[in-house]
């Protein structure tokens, strides 16, 4: 109980040679100042990728799509790679029926991917609100 006398006296002293500590007079002033500042900076859009890359994007695309259109219409019979596909079917087919699952394991991963779309949704929203 001493202890607890000697400590409260101790600090009483020390709390009486403390000087209360104020802010500056234009302290509110400035502070409204600096959110007024921020607000007026409004954000720019910009783009992930500019627009050459995606018109680029879109004629190798439409390049693509004519050379294989003409390449079916010159032969006389269908092109060897559309007879192909059906290899490639057969190929996945035997390689994935080498792995075997659980249910657990199929199941997670089917319920990750959800929640990880739906967050990435939430998150998307969230920041064009903040940005808004």
């Amino acid at each position: 109980m001493d202890n607890q006398k000697e400590l409260e006296k101790l600090i009483d002293k020390l709390m009486a040679s403390d000087v209360l500590e104020t802010p500056s007079k234009d302290f509110t002033a400035q502070v409204l100042e600096k959110t007024v500042r921020t607000k007026s900076q409004q954000l720019e859009y910009k783009p992930l990728l500019p627009k050459w890359i995606l018109s680029l994007a879109a004629v190798l695309v439409v390049g693509f799509l004519i050379y294989g259109v003409n390449l079916y219409v010159t032969s006389g019979n269908s092109v060897s790679y559309f007879k192909d596909l059906n290899k490639i079917g057969i190929w996945s087919s035997d390689f994935f029926s080498r792995f075997n699952f659980s249910k657990t394991l199929t199941y997670s991963i089917i319920i990750s991917g959800v929640l990880i779309c739906f967050h990435s949704l939430i998150l998307k929203k969230y920041f064009e609100d903040r940005l808004a």
